[in-house]
This record gives structure tokens, C-alpha cells and sequence, in this order.
């Protein structure tokens, strides 16, 4: 099954819109720590990314990190260790920094509890317990989150798939986010996955045999598009990309094959 992806600083970037030197000047103030670093390139976890995003909310300007930074720091000290801070909510109330916890309000600065009325939940929250139905109504609300909030959409996704690692489709969700997002090698990650679960589908091999090409991993990408052949073999353009691969290799007479195939389907569909 796939491993955890991480997430270069212009994916970050991306994802979050904003700048990648926005990102670098939190790395460079410690707000954030970066999962893996090589000399002045950064990879980011899932809890990185959901903590850049918490820091963009709460700070539209440079010079709030430091305000950011103490509250951080004073979180920390209330949570249990094992405990994530990206668990909690926080929200910037009129220049005030909100801790939520469940039912509990607590303004940081000041460790002064709030009163919260009315219940509240986290939109794209995942809840702990809910069936089939519930699944497909997260999955479709994170398909409609992918426009306007892909980290949310991402974490919701994964979410899902942490409770059915097997959900195919949710993996060939996850893997077209994080293409358009630019991680090739996580979009990689859940196309394999997805093809473990259904060796036989032709998109998934298909798109496997795109993302080789991309990445110009040639004999990777031929066997994928014979594999998306071998399970579909009407598909045009596994045919017109294996004709392609064949005759940039070298290899006249399997290139001459598949664009007789090409020719023979055009004809046939006229």
C-alpha cells in the first residue's frame, strides 16, 4: 500500500496559495519544521501543511509570527504530548487567538476560558464513527472541496483511506489532486496503490503509463500502457502512446503495430 506522502515547498506552496518564500520565511522564523530537509530544499508532511495553513489564517502579515510563535509555544504546553496541534482549532477572534477544544474556549494570551454557544463542528472534519453512507458523503464532500480547498479535500481523502485503505476510487482521487498539485511522486504512490487493489482497470494503468512519461521513466510507461492494452484493447490512446515510446526506442516494428491498431480503431469508429 502507498506511503505517506510528503509534499515538496512549491506543491506546499500551491496547495496553500501562497508564496513558496512565504513558506521558506516560516522555516527560516522556526514556525514550521520540515519533515526532511536537503541544503535549502524542504519536504512537508500532511500536519505540517495542515499547521502552514493555521499559520496563514492567523497571520495575513510577516510580522505576526512572533505573536504566533508564543501562542504556539503556549499550546503546546496545554496539550498532552502525544497529542497533535493540528487536532485543535485555532481561529483569530477580532486580533484575539481562539483555542477550540471540543466544548472549551480558552483565549491563549491570556489562558482566560471563553463561553461558546451552540454546538460547532469543523466543516471537513471527519467524524469517528459513521457507516457506508457516511463514507461516501465525506468522499463526495472532499471531491467538491478539490476546486476551492485541495488540503482539505486532501486530508479527507486520507481520512478515508486510513479507514478503507482498499477504496480505489479514492485512491485515483487522491492521485489526480496531487498531479495537478505538482507531487508526481505521491500522485505515483496512489496509482500503484489502486492498481493493487484492481490489477485489470485500464484507467488506472493508463494513467500509470502518463505519470512514467512524465517523470520520462520510458520503460516504466510502456509497460503500463501494455498492461492498459492487454485490459482494453479499443484504447486509442495507450495505443498512440506505446506507438510513440516504440519509436523514440528504436523499436520500428512494435511502433508500426500499434500504429496499425490506431489506424485500424479510426477507421473502425467511422
Amino acid at each position: 500500500m502507498p506511503r505517506v506522502q510528503t509534499f515538496s515547498t512549491r506543491s506546499a506552496a500551491r496547495i496553500l496559495a501562497v508564496s513558496p518564500d512565504r513558506i521558506r520565511y516560516w522555516v527560516k522564523r522556526r514556525l514550521i519544521e520540515p519533515s526532511a530537509r536537503r541544503g535549502r530544499r524542504f519536504r512537508f508532511a500532511f500536519n505540517d501543511l495542515l499547521l502552514m495553513r493555521m499559520a496563514k489564517e492567523l497571520l495575513p502579515h510577516h510580522h505576526h509570527v512572533g505573536l504566533f510563535q508564543r501562542c504556539f509555544d503556549r499550546v503546546r504546553d496545554l496539550l498532552e504530548p502525544a497529542r497533535p496541534v493540528t487536532s485543535l482549532k485555532l481561529h483569530n477572534d477580532e486580533g484575539r487567538i481562539v483555542l477550540s477544544d471540543g466544548d472549551v474556549l480558552i483565549e491563549i494570551e491570556t489562558g482566560q476560558m471563553l463561553l461558546r454557544f451552540g454546538p460547532q463542528r469543523e466543516a471537513g472534519k471527519v467524524e469517528d464513527r459513521f457507516g457506508p453512507a457516511r463514507v461516501r458523503e465525506r468522499f463526495e464532500e472532499a471531491r467538491r472541496m478539490a476546486e476551492t480547498d485541495p488540503l482539505r479535500a486532501l486530508t479527507l481523502y486520507s481520512d478515508l483511506l486510513g479507514r478503507e485503505p482498499s477504496n480505489f476510487e479514492a485512491h485515483m482521487r487522491m492521485a489526480t489532486l496531487l498531479e495537478r498539485e505538482g507531487d508526481l511522486s505521491g500522485a505515483l504512490r496512489h496509482l500503484l496503490g489502486a492498481a493493487v487493489i484492481v490489477p485489470a482497470n485500464a484507467e488506472v494503468n493508463l494513467r500509470l503509463g502518463t505519470l512514467y512519461r512524465l517523470r520520462e521513466e520510458s520503460e516504466n510507461a510502456i509497460q503500463s500502457f501494455r498492461r492498459a492494452v492487454e485490459c482494453d484493447p479499443l484504447s486509442l490512446e495507450a495505443h498512440r502512446n506505446l506507438a510513440e515510446l516504440y519509436d523514440r526506442a528504436g523499436r520500428k516494428r512494435d511502433a508500426l503495430r500499434h500504429l496499425s491498431a490506431i489506424h485500424r480503431l479510426s477507421r473502425d469508429k467511422h
